[in-house]
């Protein structure tokens, strides 16, 4: 352990329209940047990845911890959770969506525990849609845009920690379909797109890294969730909710924009989606799902539940690849001929 009274404020990246805006973050015991370092540098030894890897997985959280925001002239308070989490949904005074795309906003620890030193304040940065924008993309990351093997946590731990993110590749093609997706058909539309994951929080720097390695838009936004670890309880808790929650929040707050849903057949993500779009009529244009076995049980499954959304205005499209998923939103009118191209080069430099 470190020395007591060493805590530390990790601002997430944000999101917010015109009147509201979501901001997260957590408060945890500092292990200091300097002690998981080795995750971020090519040559890192194994032996020190896995080391680091248990620092941020095994970070020891500060509960009860009262943390001031302070966003667009406003402040207010909240309080972080059992495992040191804490999140805001909070609807502005006044419209904050002139200017850039992305905000400054700030955390202050106002209400430290007893014996513990309040560390600085700390600077996040939240992604209000333009005015511009005309639609959501709203993706999941693992097996979606890169292959993790989600269903096996061991598997997908050591992939992420022990590989690094210099050495994972995106599924090709993904990475020029979301920037199609993002710059949208006239190119300057600024679409925001948000991933949600089923991936720990603690691994947060990791998948930042790995999305601007391979240039996918847009900062990115990412909503993990928590998993839990300690050393007495070192598997993750069940969380079977946490997309459904997580995308039931986006659509609270970004209340008036269509959005698209894409995700993979590995898991649960079409039934997730299907479920949002009944609750939400309207609101969800489309629905793209990676079919990672074509063919399979799986794919009937899949095929039937898309001939039941279709019934109530919801359209599932499976897609063996990025250049389905591209040509379906070219037809849309979503990208435009040339962006279709981008994805094709993509996908066959990647190949």
């Amino acid at each position: 352990r470190r020395p007591a009274g060493a805590i530390s404020l990790v601002a997430f990246r944000g999101f917010g329209s015109e009147d509201r805006v979501y901001i997260a973050g957590r408060v945890l015991e500092d292990i200091g940047a300097g002690e998981t370092s080795g995750l971020h540098r090519r040559g890192t030894p194994l032996l020190k990845r896995l080391r680091d890897a248990r620092r941020l997985l095994l970070s020891r959280e500060v509960p009860e911890a009262s943390v001031g925001i302070a966003f667009a002239g406003e402040q207010w308070q909240t309080v972080s959770d059992s495992n040191g989490f804490f999140d805001s949904c909070h609807t502005l005074d006044e419209p904050a969506t002139s200017g850039p795309m992305w905000h400054r906003y700030e955390l202050t620890l106002t209400g430290a525990p007893e014996g513990t030193d309040p560390p600085p304040t700390v600077v996040g940065r939240v992604l209000m849609r333009p005015g511009s924008a005309r639609r959501i993309v709203i993706s999941d990351i693992d097996d979606t845009v890169v292959y993790t093997g989600v269903a096996n946590k061991l598997v997908m731990l050591w992939r992420l920690f022990a590989t690094g993110a210099h050495r994972r590749s995106p599924f090709p093609g993904i990475a020029a379909l979301y920037r199609s997706m993002h710059a949208g058909a006239t190119g300057d539309e600024a679409n925001p797109i948000l991933y949600v994951s089923r991936s720990p929080w603690s691994i947060y720097p990791i998948l930042e890294e790995f999305f601007q390695i391979n240039d996918i838009p847009v900062g990115p936004v990412l909503l993990l969730r928590d998993w839990g670890l300690t050393y007495r309880h070192p598997l993750p808790r069940r969380a079977p909710e946490h997309k459904r929650v997580l995308i039931d929040r986006i659509l609270a707050v970004e209340r008036d924009a269509p959005v698209v849903l894409i995700g993979d057949s590995g898991q649960r993500d079409p039934e997730i989606y299907a479920d949002v779009a009944q609750r939400h009529p309207g609101r969800v244009a489309a629905i793209y799902i990676r079919d990672l076995e074509p063919g399979r049980e799986r794919s009937r499954e899949l095929r039937a539940l898309a001939m039941k959304l279709a019934k109530v205005g919801s359209e599932m499209i499976l897609a063996p690849d990025s250049m389905t998923m591209a040509a379906d939103a070219q037809r849309r009118g979503w990208i435009g001929t040339r962006h279709l191209a981008e994805v094709r080069r993509d996908a066959a430099g990647a190949a």
